[in-house]
């Protein structure tokens, strides 16, 4: 197994077009070891790649006959296994695992391809097959990883152990909800292991990660929760079912809740505050406007001015995350973007009939915007949603602190940013809750929603910030206009002092 050779003569677009990440030898030796303690004759491994679990399986020198299936679809990457290729327990086919047969197996094991759905070419012919051997509807899913794990589960013998490494994200996913459900009510689910700092055990990883471990055994036992920091921590383990940190019932991991909150709030030291309600009760945050063309909506001041495009046909917008530096958004900062010639305007047809915008539209078709995935559904394609000014900007991507603006401008926003949308009971707390999301305490109780995808990348939903937790009205309530005013007016010249400001005004109304 030749993996520097490999990486250092494969390019990376190439391995992120097969989704390709290696399993660290010292994690896939705790893997093996606990899938081989009931002695497995058949064992399956969908995903080969340069096969580190066979390796590691091999080192334990099982006294007893056993084979191991294998399926690689990567052709060059099986001309690297010149030291394994002829082992005679080793069968190794060179097709798609998907698009295979279902056999059954005493023992499966895998690290998938971490490839969005979208990009796997042959999805459409795939599909059906799978669903037609799991008698699954196959709606919404997202990341190949999850279709291999629904698949290898429905191949398991009685007895049969599963361990699979997964992107974490899938615990709160729209699509993960049937998977959970599976793993929940077959009783399946026996162990998940996460890992406190993935970059240091597992490097070449572009999504936070997990690993599950599942036996077919019909047996109602509590599921195991193991948090692991460090690459020692691994290499001291003797028995991974014996190392765990906390258990849950399968009752309190319900498949149609998220269940990052649920077992970050066991492994995690933040837990959230007595009182505290649902953000969703003060309003709707929701996703930006979506064009499917952002470089034929999005407009500057001196195109405008080219195409002598009628201000009745633009309108003020956010159009991209790094447009807006600070946490406090005012007309002065909008109008220096204009000066700057940023892109701060988006197409909004008004006048259909305007010869400036006809000319305009069809130059856009002409280049094909008008066939494009969101725009050829339009009728008309240049026809956006409305949107209101939203008062709170929340960024959908964030490395370390979350990007929450406080948005006093009329400009409506791309899907660069959430936006928040308050109620009747929110139309008075907006400075508030403002205040709340830029505190410590806001912002570790909010990332317990997240979806991370690796090297400190944190992904919201509008969703999952809804269903993030906030102070109550009553403890609202007790904040003085006044110190949040002067919050306010203090981030406009020093953000970092307003968050100090705000951590201690919410530990207060907390202790309140």
């Amino acid at each position: 197994m030749r993996e520097s050779d490999y990486i250092s003569n494969t390019s990376i677009s190439y391995r992120k077009d097969y989704g390709q990440f290696f399993t660290p030898s010292i994690v896939a030796s705790i893997m093996a070891k606990w899938l081989i303690e009931n002695k497995p004759k058949k064992i399956l491994d969908p995903a080969f790649g340069l096969g580190v679990f066979y390796k590691e399986i091999n080192k334990i020198n099982l006294q007893y006959q056993w084979h191991l299936t294998a399926y690689e679809i990567d052709e060059n990457i099986l001309s690297y296994l010149d030291d394994i290729s002829n082992k005679k327990n080793l069968n190794i086919l060179n097709q798609d695992y998907l698009d295979s047969d279902i056999n059954y197996y005493d023992a499966i094991i895998c690290n998938p391809p971490y490839l969005r759905f979208q990009k796997f070419i042959n999805r459409h012919n795939v599909l059906p097959k799978i669903e037609q051997q799991i008698g699954k509807k196959l709606v919404g899913y997202s990341n190949i990883a999850s279709i291999f794990l629904i698949k290898a589960l429905q191949q398991l013998n009685n007895n049969g152990r599963l361990a699979f490494i997964l992107p974490f994200e899938f615990f709160n996913t729209g699509y993960g909800k049937e998977i959970k459900k599976t793993l929940i009510e077959q009783h399946l689910l026996k162990q998940i292991i996460i890992f406190d700092n993935e970059k240091d055990i597992f490097p070449d990883a572009t999504t936070t990660i997990c690993i599950l471990l599942c036996e077919n055994n019909q047996l109602k036992q509590d599921i195991k929760i193991t948090k692991i920091k460090t690459t020692q921590e691994i290499k001291d383990i003797s028995n991974i079912s014996n190392y765990y940190h906390h258990k849950l019932t399968n009752s309190q991991l319900p498949h149609n809740q998220k269940w990052t909150p649920i077992i970050l709030s066991l492994v995690s030291p933040q837990k959230i505050p007595e009182g505290f309600c649902k953000l969703s009760e003060y309003g709707t945050f929701k996703r930006g406007i979506a064009t499917g063309a952002n470089d034929f909506f999005a407009l500057n001041k001196s195109k405008i001015e080219q195409l002598q495009i009628s201000d009745k046909n633009v309108c003020l917008c956010i159009t991209k995350s790094n447009l807006i530096k600070e946490a406090i958004f005012t007309d002065n900062e909008l109008e220096l973007l204009i000066k700057q010639d940023k892109n701060i305007y988006c197409l909004d047809v008004k006048k259909s009939n305007d010869k400036t915008v006809i000319n305009y539209l069809k130059l856009g078709e002409e280049k094909g915007y008008n066939q494009r995935y969101l725009t050829k559904s339009r009728n008309p394609w240049y026809k956006l949603e409305k949107r209101e000014p939203a008062p709170i900007l929340f960024g959908v991507f964030n490395r370390g602190r979350l990007k929450v603006i406080r948005n006093f401008t009329t400009a409506i926003n791309f899907t660069c940013y959430h936006g928040f949308y308050p109620n009747i009971l929110g139309h008075n707390l907006i400075d508030k809750l403002f205040i709340y999301l830029i505190s410590d305490l806001g912002q570790e109780i909010i990332k317990m929603n997240k979806r991370s995808y690796g090297n400190n990348l944190d992904k919201f939903e509008p969703r999952d910030l809804n269903n993030s937790y906030c102070p109550n009205m009553e403890q609202f309530n007790s904040i003085q206009q006044q110190e949040i005013r002067e919050i306010i007016k203090v981030a406009t010249i020093d953000e970092k002092k307003a968050i100090l400001m705000s951590n201690q005004l919410i530990k207060n109304i907390i202790n309140r």
